[in-house]
């Protein structure tokens, strides 16, 4: 324990475990009485920028802009690039009952001239929202720098730090800002912010997982053995994300910060060409090629800015392929997939034998509603189309039935 003091078993249970339970316990006890204060409320008991409003997940690629939760803050600092061009940065707290929470935009560390703006919302609450805003302050700090000074905390819990510039600031470029949280009591816990849901528990944690990927592309190449031209121009389509590559890091870094996907977030982990190849994979599309095949990937990884990323990271895992197409227009594959039979990214048209993906509508034409059609309308599968398993997001989340 960092105080030093020794833990003591209460018949083999941790008593400092059960002290945090009990204190958990009475966190939420205390957050479902606050939703009810927060809904009692006039709208002028609230700072006029509202509540936080957090980018949630849904399908990829749906979130709206809003804060973009970057990083767990421990007392210190942490320095982050503002600019106007992103959503607004920010960062989660933990703080405990009784606490006073110092927050300041150092003059260390940020840029000369900067005008910022924090503000602190709270306690999260079970459905992950932050529906109080608690403090603001633009230039209580040095110079136009922010500073919000012993704010105490009645409800322990975390607490969502928004970090801003003026609506002076230009509109391009960043400019870095370092953030400092400092104490009085408890801010610091090695409490989740929220449990790992059962999809990223089994996507990151089961053998069961692994062995459904190695089993698609087994029966794939198999199939494809039996099936593959012996002549001519062919070749299979195959997805990206989760097909191709594994994005498990990132949607568990999000997970453990109580958020979901964010364009800003996806970008900074594209950027980083650290996706491992999903099991499987790379065999698969080195099987393709030496039976004479073309490997061509249909992604809706922006064009502009994540595909030349996409395609280094791609050749570093040793996935053969021979073009991608990435989304440069509307998120509907369906063009691109004639593209390929009809001729592109320099490749002559093929004869596409094969199709492998993760969502329902990697595949031509079908969408979520095949799943109230009869057996025989999923006949392709096992056969021209290949799917690998996701339970993390998809076209699914919409369906409501």
């Amino acid at each position: 324990m960092r105080s030093g003091h020794k833990s003591v078993k209460l018949h083999g249970v941790d008593r400092a475990h059960v002290l945090q339970l009990a204190r958990t316990m009475r966190s939420l006890v205390a957050a479902v009485l606050f939703t009810s204060f927060v809904t009692a409320c006039d709208a002028s008991d609230t700072d006029d920028g509202g509540a936080a409003d957090l980018a949630g997940q849904d399908e990829k690629g749906d979130a709206t802009a809003g804060i973009d939760v970057q990083a767990r803050l421990r007392p210190g600092t942490v320095d982050v690039a503002l600019t106007s061009a992103l959503p607004r940065p920010g960062f989660v707290i933990f703080a405990g009952e009784g606490s006073k929470v110092t927050l300041e935009v150092t003059r260390a560390g940020t840029a000369a001239g900067l005008d910022t703006i924090l503000k602190v919302y709270g306690p999260r609450l079970a459905d992950g929202s932050y529906p109080k805003t608690l403090a603001t302050d633009d230039d209580s700090g040095f110079g136009k720098l922010s500073k919000i000074k012993n704010l105490e905390i009645s409800i322990p819990g975390f607490y969502l730090v928004e970090l801003t510039t003026a609506a002076t600031a230009p509109a391009a470029g960043s400019a870095n800002a370092r953030v400092k949280l400092s104490c009085d009591g408890t801010c610091d816990s090695e409490l989740p912010i929220q449990p790992l849901g059962a999809d990223l528990r089994w996507f990151q944690r089961a053998a069961e997982r692994r062995a459904l990927d190695l089993q698609a592309y087994a029966m794939a190449t198999a199939t494809l053995e039996a099936k593959a031209p012996a002549s001519g121009n062919w070749g299979v389509i195959m997805d990206i994300d989760e097909t191709t590559l594994d994005n498990g890091p990132y949607q568990r870094a999000r997970a453990e910060l109580g958020v979901g996907f964010s364009l800003a977030s996806w970008r900074a982990w594209v950027d980083q060409r650290a996706a491992a190849a999903i099991p499987g994979a790379v065999a698969f599309t080195q099987r393709v090629h030496e039976l004479g095949g073309r490997v061509v990937l249909v992604s809706n990884r922006k064009a502009a800015t994540e595909c030349p990323q996409t395609k280094e990271n791609l050749e570093a895992v040793g996935v053969a392929f021979d073009a991608m197409l990435c989304q440069d227009g509307p998120s509907d594959k369906n063009p691109r997939f004639q593209a390929v039979a009809q001729g592109a990214a320099g490749l002559p048209p093929l004869d596409v034998v094969m199709f492998v993906g993760d969502n329902i509508q990697d595949f031509p034409m079908l969408t979520q509603d095949i799943r109230t059609q009869p057996d025989s309308a999923f006949a392709a599968f096992g056969d021209a189309f290949v799917i690998v398993p996701n339970p993390m997001y998809g076209s699914w989340e919409k369906n409501t039935d």
